[in-house]
C-alpha cells in the first residue's frame, strides 16, 4: 500500500486497524480527485483477500506508534498468490467496483444518462450480494465510486448494511466531499481523509513521464496535488487546445461569443472521444459534462492566473506563467474585481452544467458575463 505516496496519514490509519483486528465494516475515503483514493481502496482491498499477507518493515521516513510503542512493520498483500493476481486483474468475484454505469445492467436496464448513483443499482450490486458468503472465503469487498453521487433513496437503502453487515463484508465509499452523505451514513463508517500531493511532486512524475518544463509546470499548478488529474490531462494532449483557447479569451467580444461557446462544446466532445478509449465504463454524455466541467476549470484557472498577476505579480511556485504576456492583458482588461468575479461566474456555469443545463446555453451566457466583467466599471488595474 506504500504505492500510495504522499498518503501517510490515511496509510498509518488503516494500518493501525488492520494491526489491532478490529478493522470496521465501512469506511470513507475523501479528499480531492486524483490523489490516490481509488488506488489505495484497491490495494486495502487487495489486502484483505490475500491468501498469504506480509509484514514488511515501513521506510525510514515514516513513524509509527500503537499504545506509545514503535510499530516497526506494516501488514501488506503478498502479491503472488491467486487471491492478489485476480485482484490485480480487476476479475476477483469478491472484490465489487460499484460506478452508477452499472444502471444499465439492473432489471430496468436504464439506458438514458444518469447524474445520480440510483437506488437498483445498490440494490442489485450492493445489497443482495453483500448477503452471499464470499466465493473464495476471506471478505467480499464493495468500493463505491463517486459515493456522493447517491441518491438519497439509495443512500437510505443502503443503511441497513451498513448497520447490520454480514460476516466479512466491508464497504468502501470513495468521495471527492462528505457533504452530500448523509449524516447516519458518515455515523456508521470510519472516516479517511487524503490531502492533496505536493505540487512539487506532480511536477517532478510529469516531467519523469517525458513532459517539457512548461507543460508540466503547468498542469501541476492547474491540478493543485491532483497527480491522477495532471496524468491525465498532459496524456490528452490537449495543451495546444488551451494555449488557443487562452488567447481567444484575451481577445473576447461580442461578435465572438457565439463561435466561441460553440467551440466550447466541441472541445467537450473531443475530450470525451479521447476519454473513453482508455475507459470505456463511462457513458459519452458523461463523458462530455466531464469534459465540459474540464473546460471550465481551465478557464477559471487563467482568470485565476490574471488576478494573481494583476494583484501581486506573482507566479506559479514550479515555474513562470505560460502565456504570461497574454495573461498580463487580461489582467489588464479586467483588473482584480473583474478577474474574481469571472471566477465566481464559472463556478456558477460549473453548477448549472451539473443540473444538465444545456451546454451551449451555459456558455454562450457565461461568455457574455466575461464581457461585463471586463467593462472599465470593472477594472481598477494599473498595470
Amino acid at each position: 500500500m506504500l504505492e500510495c505516496f504522499g498518503q501517510e496519514g490515511a496509510l498509518v490509519r488503516l494500518q493501525k486497524a488492520l494491526q489491532s483486528g478490529r478493522v470496521p465494516h465501512g469506511y470513507i475515503f475523501h479528499g480531492p480527485e486524483g490523489v490516490g483514493k481509488g488506488l489505495m481502496a484497491r490495494l486495502w482491498a487487495k489486502r484483505q483477500l490475500c491468501e498469504r499477507p506480509l509484514r514488511r518493515p515501513w521506510p525510514g521516513d515514516i513513524k509509527v506508534t500503537d499504545a506509545g510503542k514503535d510499530v516497526s512493520e506494516f501488514i501488506d498483500s503478498c502479491d503472488r498468490c491467486p487471491d492478489c493476481r485476480l485482484a490485480d486483474a480487476g476479475t476477483h468475484p469478491d472484490l465489487h467496483i460499484i460506478e452508477k454505469e452499472l444502471a444499465k445492467y439492473t432489471k430496468k436496464k436504464r439506458e438514458r444518462q444518469l447524474i445520480d448513483l440510483p437506488i437498483d443499482v445498490v440494490r442489485e450490486f450492493v445489497i443482495e450480494p453483500a448477503g452471499i458468503c464470499p466465493a473464495r472465503g476471506r471478505a467480499r469487498i464493495f468500493i463505491i465510486e463517486q459515493a456522493q453521487s447517491m441518491n438519497q433513496e439509495a443512500q437510505n437503502a443502503l443503511l441497513k448494511t451498513l448497520e447490520e453487515p454480514p460476516p466479512r463484508t466491508f464497504l468502501l465509499l470513495i468521495t471527492s466531499g462528505t457533504e452530500q452523505l448523509l449524516p447516519t451514513i458518515r455515523s456508521r463508517c470510519q472516516s479517511v481523509r487524503f490531502a492533496a500531493l505536493p505540487e512539487n511532486y506532480v511536477y517532478s512524475r510529469l516531467e519523469q513521464t517525458g513532459l517539457d518544463e512548461v507543460q508540466a509546470a503547468y498542469w501541476a499548478d492547474l491540478c493543485q496535488g491532483r497527480l491522477g488529474a495532471a496524468l491525465l490531462l498532459a496524456q490528452m494532449k490537449i495543451y495546444p487546445h488551451k494555449c488557443r483557447l487562452v488567447e481567444r479569451f484575451a481577445q473576447l467580444d461580442h461578435r465572438s461569443v457565439l463561435t466561441l461557446a460553440g467551440e466550447l462544446v466541441e472541445l467537450a466532445k473531443k475530450y470525451a472521444q479521447d476519454y473513453t478509449e482508455t475507459h470505456r465504463d463511462l457513458s459519452q454524455g458523461d463523458a462530455e459534462r466531464q469534459g465540459q466541467m474540464q473546460w471550465l476549470d481551465i478557464i477559471a484557472h487563467t482568470y485565476g492566473a490574471a488576478l494573481k498577476l494583476a494583484v501581486t505579480g506573482s507566479e506559479s511556485p514550479v515555474g513562470r506563467f505560460d502565456q504570461c504576456e497574454t495573461l498580463k492583458r487580461m489582467a489588464g482588461e479586467y483588473g482584480p474585481l473583474g478577474c474574481g468575479e469571472a471566477i465566481r461566474a464559472t463556478f456558477r456555469a460549473r453548477a448549472l452544467l451539473g443540473a444538465n443545463v444545456n451546454p451551449t446555453l451555459v456558455f454562450e451566457t457565461l461568455l457574455l458575463e466575461y464581457l461585463g466583467y471586463a467593462s472599465s466599471g470593472w477594472n481598477d488595474y494599473d498595470g
